[in-house]
């Protein structure tokens, strides 16, 4: 049965819906998720198809692409109950040269234990794509290991792991998290040599300055000017408790920068910022897109400064009726050279906490109406079929459109929105 409802399609009907935004049509390709903690797009096997793997509660598994939106994603299990539960963040990098990606998965999630570590490991694949993993243990003493990511941050051209926990070791909740250590932002280098070996991965300490880390990345592309070689100038974008912040590599040094001020209206609750992306808005012209507060009700775009020597970039509220968005992304998705902006609500309106819109967890979809970023058209892509714990973006079936994938929490469910066009 599963098998079969996989294989529907159902046109996605949203209660409002932007004139030049594309149309996309659903498929659901997974129904018994446990918590869908994480999505992402690589080729697993090799074909020059994007596959699609998640991060399970205790598994990791990728569905396989059959190359066409009409048939069933076959599903494979990479690493069943090896790690320390829970699974809670995925990257892909090739760490052993032979063009394919391994994973790299952050797991022993346990949100509120801030004195034990949680651990950090690469999986490599069998013989078979489809035989499971073996696991290798990463060097990693921080405790909430929360979010993972790979890229290049010295400019040799290859990427390295970057790893931001939630929390700080030896934080608290009656001290809302802040009276601890600071979250340590780590990275690690791919060896040379005998990866497989725990004591030849080399770290380095990008920050310890922020608490309550949610989520964090590269915005190299969007805002860097400087070229690759020895004085590469990487930049992180990272979201806390503090609001949004910009770690600057210049030469062998990082300095952490606040850019935006974050949602600060409740000090000692949940406050700063959550998601974080960065996109294009118009020629030259990028934005940053969070969530806030922390786990919060608002999607919130940044712009640059309107005045030259300002520190603090413009903070724009672009929608607030919703409860727990747990995903940002940008992508193109209708051609134009313009980015839009994507967004994951986890739950439902909650009447008893004071919601009074309707609107449901689900996907939307938001174009900017105004060419600078501060002001957006909405689209509500789903309107209650996945509560949103991660979402991503790729073109899954090579038409050139740009399609979405998302992971449910409570649903239990992985669904792609394929682009249909206008």
């Amino acid at each position: 049965m599963r098998h079969l409802l996989s294989a529907l399609f159902a046109l996605a009907a949203p209660p409002l819906f932007a004139a030049d935004t594309p149309k996309f049509k659903t498929q659901e390709i997974d129904t018994g998720l446990k918590i869908g903690y994480a999505v992402i797009t690589a080729d697993i096997d090799g074909d020059k198809k994007l596959d699609i793997a998640v991060v399970d509660q205790h598994k990791i598994v990728w569905y396989q692409n059959p190359g066409k939106p009409d048939a069933q994603w076959k599903k494979h299990v990479i690493l069943d109950g090896k790690t320390r539960p829970d699974n809670v963040c995925i990257a892909a990098i090739d760490i052993d040269g032979d063009g394919l990606p391994e994973l790299v998965v952050g797991a022993a999630w346990k949100p509120f234990d801030t004195a034990n570590a949680a651990q950090l490991v690469w999986l490599k694949r069998g013989k078979s794509v489809t035989d499971e993993w073996t696991m290798h243990e990463l060097p990693c003493d921080e405790p909430t290991v929360h979010r993972v990511r790979v890229f290049d941050i010295d400019g040799d051209g290859k990427p390295e792991i970057v790893h931001v926990p939630l929390m700080g070791r030896g934080s608290s909740a009656k001290g809302n998290w802040t009276d601890g250590k600071p979250a340590r932002i780590i990275a690690l280098k791919v060896p040379a040599k005998e990866p497989e070996k725990k004591g030849n991965w080399k770290t380095e300490v990008l920050s310890e300055e922020l608490n309550v880390c949610h989520n964090f990345c590269l915005d190299n592309e969007v805002f860097s000017t400087e070229g690759r070689g020895p004085h590469f100038l990487a930049q992180i974008l990272v979201t806390s408790y503090e609001g949004v912040h910009r770690l600057t590599r210049a030469k062998d040094t990082w300095t952490t920068t606040k850019i935006g001020a974050g949602n600060q209206a409740n000090p000692k609750s949940n406050r700063g910022a959550s998601e974080i992306k960065v996109g294009r808005v118009g020629a030259g012209i990028g934005t940053i897109a969070t969530i806030e507060p922390w786990h919060g009700n608002q999607v919130v775009t940044y712009t640059p400064p309107a005045r030259a020597g300002e520190k603090l970039w413009e903070r724009h509220v672009i929608d607030e009726q919703l409860r727990w968005g747990h995903a940002v992304w940008f992508a193109d998705l209708d051609g134009d050279k313009v980015d839009e902006l994507i967004i994951g609500v986890r739950d439902d309106p909650n009447p008893k906490m004071g919601d009074t819109f309707k609107e449901r967890r689900g996907v939307r979809v938001y174009k900017c109406t105004d060419g600078k970023g501060a002001r957006w058209e909405r689209t509500i892509l789903d309107d209650g079929g996945v509560a949103v714990e991660d979402l991503t973006a790729a073109d899954l079936d090579g038409d050139g459109k740009v399609d979405i994938i998302a992971v449910g929490r409570a649903t239990g469910n992985c669904r792609i929105y394929w682009n249909q066009g206008k």
